[in-house]
C-alpha cells in the first residue's frame, strides 16, 4: 500500500469512493476544497491517499495553509469534517502519516475533525483530542414522521408563517446570494471566530450548487428576509450558515427553512441531517431539540507546536473558528 499527498486526484475517483462510504460528507468532496482555495489563495487543497496497485483504497482531505515560512494542515478548515474515508486499515494508516507530517519543523499544527467518535482502526497517539457536540436529526420514515417530531409550538409557528405568506425556496441568482450575504454579515459580526465569511466564498459555493449546495431563502412578498446554506452528499445533509433579519424572527422563518431543507434531504435519500454545533449555547440547543434533533458527540484531534498554541490567530487561517 502506497501513501502519498496528491494535489490533483481525479474528482470522479474521489467522489466514487466517498459515495460508497456512509460517513462521507460534502466536506470530503472537491467542491468544498475548491471553494476554499478560490476564496483564500493561501489555502492549498491536498488529498492524502492510500493506493494498492494504483487503486484508491482511502483518502483524507486536507488543506495546507501557508503562513510565511511555516504551514498548517487542516482536515478540514473552520472545524468542518475531514476524517479519512475508505478501507478501515488504510484510514488508520492515513491518520498516522498525517500526524507524522505534523512533526516537521515548519509545520505549526495538524487538525482532524471526525464526523463521529472513532468507528474502528487504531487510534493515533495525539495529544489534544477533544469531544464536541453537534445536533443531528434522524431521517427515519418520511416527512410526515419528521413533522410529528417537531414540538407542538414549532408546528404552530410554522403553520402561522405559511399562512402569512412566507415562502422558502432556493436562491436563484448571484444577486440574491449577495443580498443574503449582507444579511448574514450584519448578524454574524458578533459571533467571533472567522465570521463573517467573505462574500466570495458564498459566490464560489453558489457556483457549485449542482454538487450538493443549496442556498435557501425565506421570502415575504418577494422580499428576502433571511436564509440558510445547506450541503447534501450521500447519506448526510449538513446545515452550515444562516442569517436572518429581525423581521424574519417575527415570522419564525428559521423553522420554515429547516423544515424545507429536511424535505429536500428526504428527497435526496439522506439518512441524517446534521444541524451543526451549538458551542454550548443553551438557547440554540433548545431550538434544535424543538426541531426534532438529538445531541451527538464528535472528536477533534490536534497536534500543535507548543509555542503556536499560545499565539495562533483567530480568523480565516486559524483553527478556532467553528461551524
Amino acid at each position: 500500500m502506497k501513501i502519498r499527498a496528491e494535489r490533483h486526484t481525479p474528482r470522479a475517483e474521489l467522489l466514487e469512493l466517498a459515495g460508497r462510504c456512509p460517513g462521507a460528507t460534502f466536506f470530503h468532496t472537491p467542491a468544498w476544497a475548491e471553494s476554499l482555495a478560490a476564496a483564500w489563495p493561501r489555502f492549498r487543497p491536498r488529498w492524502l491517499t492510500a493506493r494498492e496497485n494504483g487503486r484508491l483504497l482511502a483518502f483524507l482531505p486536507y488543506v495546507d495553509i501557508a503562513r510565511g515560512p511555516f504551514h498548517s494542515l487542516q482536515a478540514m478548515p473552520f472545524g468542518t469534517y475531514g476524517d479519512p474515508v475508505g478501507d478501515e486499515a488504510a484510514c488508520g494508516a492515513l491518520l498516522d502519516r498525517f500526524f507524522r507530517a505534523a512533526a516537521g519543523f515548519n509545520c505549526l499544527d495538524a487538525v482532524v475533525s471526525f464526523v463521529d467518535p472513532f468507528r474502528g482502526g487504531d487510534r493515533p497517539r495525539v495529544a489534544g483530542a477533544v469531544t464536541r457536540e453537534c445536533s443531528v436529526v434522524d431521517l427515519d420514515g418520511g416527512i410526515a414522521d419528521y413533522l410529528a417530531r417537531l414540538s407542538g409550538k414549532k408546528r404552530q409557528l410554522r403553520n402561522r408563517a405559511l399562512r402569512e405568506g412566507i415562502v422558502a425556496r432556493p436562491l436563484e441568482t448571484v444577486e440574491e446570494v449577495a443580498a443574503f450575504h449582507r444579511i448574514y454579515a450584519r448578524c454574524s459580526r458578533g459571533w467571533g471566530g472567522v465570521h463573517p465569511y467573505p462574500e466570495r466564498l458564498f459566490v464560489e459555493l453558489f457556483r457549485r450548487r449542482d454538487e450538493g449546495v443549496v442556498f435557501w431563502g425565506g421570502f415575504l412578498a418577494n422580499r428576502l428576509l433571511g436564509g440558510n446554506i445547506d450541503f447534501y452528499f450521500g447519506r448526510t445533509a449538513q446545515a452550515w450558515q444562516a442569517g436572518h433579519t429581525a423581521e424574519a424572527h417575527e415570522h419564525d422563518i428559521a423553522t420554515v427553512l429547516v423544515v424545507r431543507a429536511v424535505e429536500e434531504a428526504y428527497r435526496r435519500g439522506a439518512r441524517i441531517f446534521n444541524l451543526g454545533s451549538s458551542l454550548g449555547d443553551e438557547g440554540l440547543l433548545f431550538f434544535k431539540r424543538s426541531l426534532g434533533a438529538r445531541e451527538c458527540d464528535y472528536t477533534v484531534l490536534a497536534r500543535r507546536k507548543r509555542w503556536w498554541t499560545w499565539i495562533r490567530p483567530r480568523g480565516p487561517a486559524g483553527t478556532r473558528a467553528s461551524r
